[in-house]
């Protein structure tokens, strides 16, 4: 004797599926998620403005150095011989001058552009510009670090510390080209206050 056949589990096959559904809907359209879109919607807006902000205050320190730099370049294209004369003289004198033999000038200093002033006054001879920019670079990434307002010479051994620049100043003396001086001392017009001194101006 022939059955009939009912549809197999139908009724919670759409139930599971509405249910499924109506889930879905509530994680998607729910206040739950609006409250979640909104808190990211205003983060991200946050972030926004923020990023706006310094990329403001980025373009504007950028086009004070580009006016800069390209003031400098310009100095440059009307007489090119002279800035590159003068970083060739400069190079050649710095690297004529010999590094002491010994180190340990029991300096106290608490940043690394005081070191370097230090030692320039204890050894009675310049230091090279490129160990100038290094030493302020040094110091400008310790802004934010936990230690930033603790002095140098109480991290770092200060005869370790001198060995240190006195190692930069020996390969800045060498091996420096006066083709690479010359282009940062276009964008510099700070150079002289390190130059002028070791050579005069031109």
């Amino acid at each position: 004797m022939l059955r009939r056949q009912n549809p197999a589990c139908t009724k919670h096959l759409l139930v599971s599926d509405s249910d499924t559904e109506s889930d879905n809907l509530s994680d998607y359209h729910g206040p739950r998620a609006l409250k979640r879109n909104k808190k990211e919607n205003e983060i991200d807006e946050g972030k926004d403005i923020k990023w706006e902000c310094s990329k403001r205050k980025r373009n504007k320190k950028e086009k004070i150095g580009d006016k800069e730099c390209s003031q400098n370049v310009k100095a440059f294209k009307e007489d090119p011989d002279s800035v590159i004369e003068q970083a060739k003289k400069y190079q050649e004198h710095m690297k004529e001058i010999p590094i002491p033999p010994t180190h340990g000038s029991d300096v106290v200093f608490i940043t690394w552009q005081g070191l370097a002033r230090s030692m320039m006054e204890f050894y009675g001879q310049p230091l090279h510009y490129l160990t100038h920019v290094l030493a302020k670079q040094w110091d400008e990434s310790r802004i934010g670090a936990e230690d930033e307002d603790k002095p140098i010479i109480n991290i770092i051994n200060p005869i370790k510390a001198e060995t240190i620049i006195w190692g930069m100043e020996e390969v800045h003396r060498r091996c420096t080209s006066h083709v690479h001086l010359t282009s940062l001392w276009l964008c510099d017009p700070g150079y002289h206050a390190f130059v002028d001194d070791v050579i005069p101006p031109y």
